[in-house]
């Protein structure tokens, strides 16, 4: 209970953070999604249950922040290089109905799920691979969302360059908060389980 009510903070603690999160300008105005891998990395470190409700938390006060935003913010939620036409990206257009971003929190956050084990034994190389997997698959959904509503399937170099070095950048970060984590786990002794796997507590 301690150490969700400290991951529950610390998500909370990545919006706020977010806001003084500049972009890369030699990246491709790549730009780090704060609460967006925070989310990822704890569902990894918590249970399903507690991952649906950090999904619901972080896809409502993503939405919550976003959505009605100006252009430059809602460019920067979809991941979308700052060159891209207004009219292509469409915000403000309601085009992304409000709440959507919990269901892809869900959906990747499930996925997330299954690395548990690796987590849990402080093997991070696939964890980390699979937060650029889920990144890379938030941000084509909403981009697939909106293209399919429009009926335009049109995708512009620019979206994938920045879609990908986003990732990247977000990869680059997975780690510090793994390590982060793992270190709150042991000190808070939470016990990572995988009942799948039946794996045993720390130190048994």
């Amino acid at each position: 209970m301690l150490f969700n009510s400290a991951v529950f903070i610390l998500l909370l603690l990545s919006f706020g953070l977010q806001e003084f999160v500049p972009s890369v300008p030699i990246a491709h105005h790549a730009r780090l999604f704060l609460p967006v891998v925070f989310f990822f990395s704890s569902a990894v470190a918590t249970s399903f249950p507690m991952m649906l409700f950090l999904a619901f938390v972080t896809g409502l006060l993503w939405d919550a922040r976003y959505l009605p935003a100006p252009m430059e913010s809602q460019e920067e939620a979809l991941a979308l290089m700052e060159g891209v036409e207004r009219q292509f990206l469409g915000v403000g257009n309601g085009e992304l109905t409000f709440g959507l971003s919990i269901l892809f929190f869900g959906l990747f956050g499930a996925l997330m799920q299954g690395v548990r084990p690796l987590f849990k034994r402080g093997r991070l190389e696939l964890p980390v691979v699979m937060i650029g997997v889920a990144v890379f698959g938030w941000l084509l959904s909403q981009f697939l969302t909106i293209t399919f509503i429009r009926g335009n399937f049109s995708f512009p170099t620019g979206v994938w360059s920045k879609m990908i070095t986003d990732t990247l950048l977000a990869m680059l970060v997975a780690p510090v908060l793994f390590l982060v984590l793992h270190a709150l786990a042991r000190w808070m002794r939470y016990e990572i389980r995988y009942d799948g796997l039946r794996f045993q507590s720390y130190g048994r």
